[in-house]
């Protein structure tokens, strides 16, 4: 599956001083850029479609900027190629959103919508390094969405980010993961299952819950990232419980009126032939898909034995 990078819009909420320093900011940022796709990720930036007048300093903006006679001309046209490239993120945000019942993304309080679209299509968010809080490889979000209850809930979710060439490079084993997928539907998922997660078992269930999904769903992409943790986990699950927290993402059991009330549901025939129960899950954020699995097997395995909506 291909990685492309999407401009968080709030890293140039607050101009430049100075026309000078706007241009050292252009210059940062392309060689965040650059860094990228140097290490393989697409050459493709998503932007708002705003992006040529966005104010890098006042009465400058990114327009200006394309063509001042003081700019490097290699730099000005490596951004033109990146931002010509893709459809704008606006265009397509809020088909995205309500795929997932997404309500609205959060950084810090405030609402960051190009991250928020970097979440769903598990991309590559990157800043201007504007101010200190973008000097960071990751960012802890609050995700607000409608259930299907339609009750709102907030859930955090940490996803990586870039605003100079060393957390390009500090991502690159991420990024490596990513280019071994190229997975395009449930499918393939399925038939590369033992190449792609030699420690994770699947039951048999789970063919038919994914193979209706293909590369336009993005809810592909957030199964793919989930496996991949597990995956990761259990090449260093060695001895000892599973521990609840050495997974990006949040790990859950289910409470015990919901074990009572779904215990049949909650249970899924193993490739071994035993019946489990599946308590331990965790959430496709943004989305309200589940990942169920067990880990009764002891370090170094585990049994992937449900994917979809919640359980009801």
């Amino acid at each position: 599956m291909e990685l492309e990078m999407v401009l968080n819009e709030l890293s140039l909420k607050t101009p430049a001083s100075d026309i000078y320093t706007a241009r050292q900011l252009m210059s940062g940022l392309i060689g965040t850029l650059r860094q990228a796709t140097a290490s393989g990720v697409k050459r493709v930036l998503r932007t708002s479609d705003e992006i040529h007048s966005l104010e890098l300093a006042p009465n400058y903006r990114i327009s200006q900027w394309r063509n001042d006679p003081e700019v490097d001309r290699e730099e000005s046209r490596f951004f033109r190629t990146l931002v010509a490239k893709a459809p704008f993120w606006t265009d397509v945000f809020e088909e995205f959103k309500h795929e997932f019942d997404l309500s609205e993304v959060r950084y810090q309080g405030e609402i960051v919508n190009g991250i928020g679209f970097a979440l769903i299509i598990d991309g590559l968010p990157v800043s201007f390094n504007s101010e200190i809080r973008w000097d960071t490889s990751y960012l802890s979000l609050e995700v607000i969405r409608i259930d299907e209850n339609q009750n709102l809930i907030n859930e955090t979710v940490e996803i990586v980010h870039a605003s100079c060439r060393n957390h390009i490079k500090e991502h690159n084993n991420w990024i490596k993961n990513r280019f071994r997928t190229q997975i395009i539907n449930g499918q393939e998922l399925w038939d590369r299952r033992v190449e792609l997660f030699p420690n994770l078992e699947f039951c048999d269930e789970v063919y038919r819950q994914i193979q209706s999904l293909d590369n336009g769903k993005s809810i592909l992409r957030q199964i793919l990232k989930r496996l991949f943790e597990l995956e990761e986990y259990c090449k260093s699950w060695k001895v000892g419980a599973f521990d609840f927290d050495a997974l990006p993402s949040k790990v859950s059991p289910e409470s015990e009126s919901r074990l009572k009330q779904f215990n049949d549901k909650l249970s899924f025939k193993c490739s071994d032939g035993k019946k489990r129960l599946f308590s331990l899950h965790v959430r496709m954020t943004p989305g309200a898909g589940r990942l169920h699995f067990c880990t009764e097997l002891g370090p170094g395995k585990i049994i992937i034995g449900y994917i979809g909506y919640k359980i009801q």
